[in-house]
């Protein structure tokens, strides 16, 4: 067991083609955090296309649902992210869906149209005793080292679109994938950075997107967490305005050992 302090921060912002487009973001972040004990931090990323008009209601969603179950389920991670945590995710998510659907007065149909509000979700739930991690479609989890060096999590082949996996599918719960990272004093992390697609992709190779990261970290102990807290969702509209110009959602955990 590493003791320290954990911070989080998170920053959504419309990407430059929708802002030209005048359409909304579809992107959305979230972040809980008790100093001593935790953090959790979760990204997710509506698909947006023709087939899903309201994939922002399902980002956010997913994001809100995902946060509610990892706060709760914190003791008992390592025994349940397997199959019980993932299928409580797409549970929920799916229950609020069809609420949130009725509730709008939107046409009935069935089986129902949960690609509507298909979704990608990031998440990270950071203690002292591990780090664990979650995601289901595009999207990248970097993990920060104490050295400044950037280590991929739960890489997988990228995706366009709607063609991800997604919470909409049936069985989504089977594509959600997890890993558990022990901490200790040698392979503690010091920050921990989670983003939708619409970040790596504005960079022109993952070379570039690695450092990012570990730059990152380099502001964080040259400039402390605030100077980023500040500064991020202008740095964030700068990477969509000269790269993908996607809608970016950002979150990132700090842990400073004591």
């Amino acid at each position: 067991m590493t003791s320290g302090k954990w911070d989080a921060t998170v920053s959504v912002v419309t990407g430059a083609i929708h802002l030209r487009q005048e359409r909304c973001c579809q992107d959305y972040g979230l972040s809980l955090c008790e100093p001593e004990n935790f953090a959790i931090a979760c990204v997710a990323d509506g698909h947006g296309s023709n087939s899903c008009p309201y994939s922002d209601e399902g980002a956010t969603e997913a994001v809100n649902i995902a946060i509610e179950i990892l706060r709760e389920m914190l003791p008992d991670l390592s025994a349940h992210k397997d199959i019980r945590l993932p299928k409580l995710i797409e549970t929920n998510w799916k229950e609020r869906i069809r609420k949130i659907h009725e509730e709008k007065e939107r046409e009935p149909s069935e089986p129902f149209p949960y690609i509507q509000y298909g979704t990608t979700l990031l998440g990270v739930a950071a203690t002292n005793e591990f780090i664990f991690v979650l995601q289901i479609g595009d999207g990248n989890i970097l993990l920060i080292d104490n050295d400044g060096n950037a280590h991929p999590l739960l890489a997988v082949e990228e995706n366009v679109g709607e063609d991800t996996e997604s919470l909409c599918l049936d069985d989504a719960w089977t594509q959600i994938r997890t890993q558990i990272i022990p901490c200790d004093s040698s392979n503690g992390a010091a920050m921990i950075l989670l983003a939708t697609d619409g970040y790596s992709n504005s960079f022109a190779n993952t070379g570039g997107f690695l450092k990012a990261g570990s730059d990152f970290f380099k502001l964080w102990r040259e400039e402390g967490f605030s100077y980023i807290k500040e500064n991020l969702s202008d740095w964030l509209r700068a990477s969509s305005d000269k790269g993908s110009g996607d809608d970016i959602a950002m979150a990132l955990i700090t842990f400073e050992k004591t």
